[in-house]
């Protein structure tokens, strides 16, 4: 499953790059939740997000999309839509796949 630790240090980057963007306390807090959010999940092992999570995790999507168009920053749009369009994805087929 190497795929999975490919996306693990996909997800760090990202969170850590979002957590040092300058002008935006939103996509900062977004980052920082995604981070922690992520070193949680790994530590535990938690085999699947609970619900509320998908609704934050919606939320959070929103919270970058939002400040992706303030920033004039493609990649955070991107970043949110992406987010946005796997939580909802998980909502509707509840099978834990997310991006791949």
């Amino acid at each position: 499953m190497y795929q999975d630790y490919i996306f693990r240090i996909i997800v760090y980057c990202v969170s850590v790059y979002l957590i040092l963007i300058k002008n935006s306390i939103s996509v900062n807090f977004c980052g920082l939740t995604i981070l922690l959010a992520h070193i949680y999940k790994d530590t535990i092992n938690i085999p699947k997000w609970p619900y509320w999570c998908e609704l934050f995790g919606i939320f959070l999507s929103m919270l970058l999309i939002n400040g992706g168009i303030e920033l004039n920053n493609y990649f955070i749009l991107v970043i949110g839509g992406l987010k946005f369009l796997a939580h909802v994805r998980q909502l509707i087929f509840k099978d834990n796949r997310y991006y791949y």
